[in-house]
């Protein structure tokens, strides 16, 4: 017990600490924030300034007898680099927010596909497992592997896009179709238990088939391989789950449907 207080004791002291630079990094963002736009605002002031001085069609600064061919010319230079310069800056500022945009993105969906990638589903499915416990709620895991007797890709990247669709459309707007591996779909049912996963795996087992034997033609044959498992019953962690809905489609211990 002694070894352990120890262990918690220098978080402890640290917590303070490590909340002090969060709130110093926020401070810190928004001050330079603040900076930015007023540098962006004198940058526009005096660039008004500029063409108001420059221009000789206006009542104010430099006549056109001013204009010798090096004044021009120095002139055309500075009011080209200019805009240039701030077309840049606008340009880098929106691929930065693009590329912030990406990244988010790809922490939810593979990049293939489009469809929720493995990483996310591993989150929502603790957050489900975390729900189910403090609410007492219930929720079923379902895995679809699509195996063909060749061991290239049998599904191009538009056609398990197509499948998700198709289950998500057997499915509760709340539940969540995702990317296993390339021939792997998982679908977290919300309210589903023990009693319903079976014939809901039926169901999803027989829109994949006959969606399959559509896309792929007599000449391909498939088998479409389901196994599923409840919280509480098979598991009570995120891969606890997976690996019992893995296992109950590796036995067969479940129907499986075969799209030819």
């Amino acid at each position: 017990m002694k070894s352990g207080s120890d262990s918690v004791g220098p978080a402890k002291v640290q917590s303070p600490d490590r909340l002090r630079r969060a709130s110093e990094m926020h401070q810190s963002y928004f001050r330079w924030l603040r900076v930015s736009r007023l540098a962006m605002a004198a940058f526009f002031v005096l660039a008004v300034l500029f063409f108001l001085w420059t221009l000789p069609w206006l009542p104010s600064g430099l006549d056109a007898s001013d204009y010798t061919p090096e004044v021009a010319l120095t002139i055309y230079l500075l009011g080209g680099v200019t805009l240039v310069g701030a077309s840049t800056l606008a340009l880098r500022e929106f691929t930065r927010r693009k590329r912030e945009r990406l990244i988010a993105w790809s922490s939810l969906y593979d990049e293939a596909t489009g469809l929720h990638n493995r990483a996310y589903l591993y989150d929502r499915l603790s957050l489900e497992c975390e729900r189910a416990e403090r609410m007492g709620g219930v929720f079923s895991v379902f895995v679809l592997q699509i195996r063909s007797s060749t061991s290239k890709p049998i599904l191009s990247n538009a056609a398990l896009r197509r499948l998700a669709e198709m289950i998500n459309g057997c499915t509760s707007p709340t539940d969540l179709v995702a990317l296993l591996s390339g021939s792997e779909l998982a679908i977290i049912a919300i309210g589903v238990g023990q009693e319903a996963r079976i014939v809901l795996l039926e169901t999803l087992q027989a829109v994949v088939a006959g969606e399959l034997a559509r896309h792929l033609g007599a000449a391909t044959t498939v088998n479409v391989i389901g196994g599923t498992a409840t919280y509480g019953v098979h598991g009570r962690e995120p891969a606890a789950l997976v690996q019992a809905a893995r296992t109950a489609a590796a036995m067969g211990s479940l129907p499986r449907l075969r799209a030819a």
